[in-house]
């Protein structure tokens, strides 16, 4: 369980870096219709990863975090969606821009809960 630990833990700390490049990247290239969908699927693969492997280890041991970190991990799997609502009012490249700084405050908050525990 320590290296699912030190992946998830590390990963954690990844996807906040990830998520800023993502909402730079759809936003200066929001002209040419934002990112290729490879780069921003990979970076909502390595989400899911990550809420795989904090939900095992919540299941494993849930005295070990506060109920507010997996809360918040959810919460930024399900921002992923917004970006679809959002992609008419805003235009395909500038929802994702957006979506991409929900998930990173979340991934940053999700990080600081657990910096802190």
């Amino acid at each position: 369980m320590d290296i699912v630990r030190t992946v998830h833990g590390a990963l954690g700390e990844s996807l906040a870096v990830i998520y800023l490049l993502i909402a730079l990247g759809s936003y200066l290239r929001r002209r040419q219709g934002g990112l290729p969908m490879w780069v921003v699927g990979l970076a909502h693969l390595l989400i899911a990863v990550q809420v795989v492997l904090g939900t095992v280890l919540y299941i494993r041991a849930p005295q070990v975090i506060s109920i507010w970190h997996p809360i918040t991990g959810y919460l930024a799997l399900a921002a992923l969606g917004l970006t679809v609502v959002v992609r008419n009012r805003l235009g395909r490249a500038n929802s994702a821009a957006l979506t991409a700084l929900i998930v990173m405050v979340l991934v940053i908050v999700n990080v600081l809960i657990a910096r802190l525990r």
